[in-house]
């Protein structure tokens, strides 16, 4: 196990599919770390890095010098940093929270003030990339706060996000750029699965297709979106439908903030909310793109 240049004591609280990966690069980095998930049960293979398992985020945060949650949306964020045993109640003084969780640009405005009266420090922190990106420890993350704090937390951070994006001092602009970052995954994603439509319906060869459209999407990512969505592959699910309804929805709000409307995220809600009417909630958000294809 690699020691890190400052061994600083980590919580992790939330350990769905990216959290649990997230949380054992942070432990394979070498740092100590306390883990609080509302299912313990997927603390264990954590346990068996070394990490250590708390009755509630507060004792998690107890004394800890970095607090990182990885929480599935704005209810369940609020909840858990509030909550009479929540993360603000067992920070320290001069510990930091850093969310790397895909909310809305008013909570984490609103998480930036609460940690402030509370005498603590808040970095949003949201992380781009998909389950096996977590695994290998390479993420982006987009993060805003205190130019010192994020200094003091970059060798945690690129434990599992290696490149790091500063994007300022209020949080709300790392959940923006985020945003804007799932924005354009989902619109490629849609003229990936039109294009294949158009293509099927005019007896163009698929494969010529997946060739045009693996030639243009050159990001690793989106070439993998490119035979997914060709294969029809939506039952292995990296992230799901339900999930993805709800950050469009927070795109669509975050744009209308600033007096802007995302017609063609409205079209992704509306296909989304079909996807879910016909059971899909659970299949890979891609599988909105079969509603083009008949």
């Amino acid at each position: 196990m690699k020691s890190p240049t400052k061994q600083l004591k980590i919580s992790f609280i939330g350990l769905g599919k990216m959290g649990a990966a997230m949380a054992a690069n942070v432990r394979r980095a070498g740092h100590p770390l306390v883990v609080w998930n509302r299912s313990s049960d997927k603390a264990s293979p954590l346990l068996e890095l070394g990490a250590t398992l708390a009755k509630s985020p507060a004792a998690a945060a107890a004394d800890a010098d970095i607090v990182i949650s990885s929480l599935a949306d704005d209810d369940s964020v609020r909840a858990i940093v509030s909550r009479p045993d929540g993360i603000l109640a067992g920070m320290r003084l001069d510990a930091v929270h850093i969310g790397t969780s895909t909310i809305s640009p008013t909570l984490s405005d609103e998480l930036g003030r609460m940690h402030a009266a509370a005498g603590r420090q808040y970095i949003a922190g949201p992380v781009v990339g998909r389950v096996p990106a977590a695994e290998a420890a390479q993420l982006v993350t987009f993060v805003a706060g205190d130019a010192e704090r994020i200094e003091v937390s970059r060798s945690v951070i690129a434990a599992y996000a290696p490149l790091i994006f500063v994007v300022g001092q209020r949080p709300s602009q790392a959940s923006v750029a985020k945003l804007i970052a799932n924005f354009l995954g989902a619109s490629a994603m849609d003229l990936i699965g039109q294009s294949l439509a158009w293509a099927e319906k005019s007896g163009l060869p698929s494969a010529l297709v997946s060739q045009m459209l693996s030639g243009f999407f050159a990001n690793p990512a989106t070439r993998e979106y490119v035979t997914k969505i060709g294969e029809r592959d939506f039952d292995t699910a990296g992230f799901t439908a339900a999930g993805g309804l709800k950050d469009v929805k927070l795109m669509i709000a975050a744009a209308q903030d600033v007096k802007l409307r995302l017609s063609s995220a409205e079209a992704l809600r509306s296909k989304l909310e079909e996807s879910i009417a016909r059971g899909w909630q659970d299949k890979d958000w891609s599988c909105f793109t079969d509603i083009d294809r008949g």
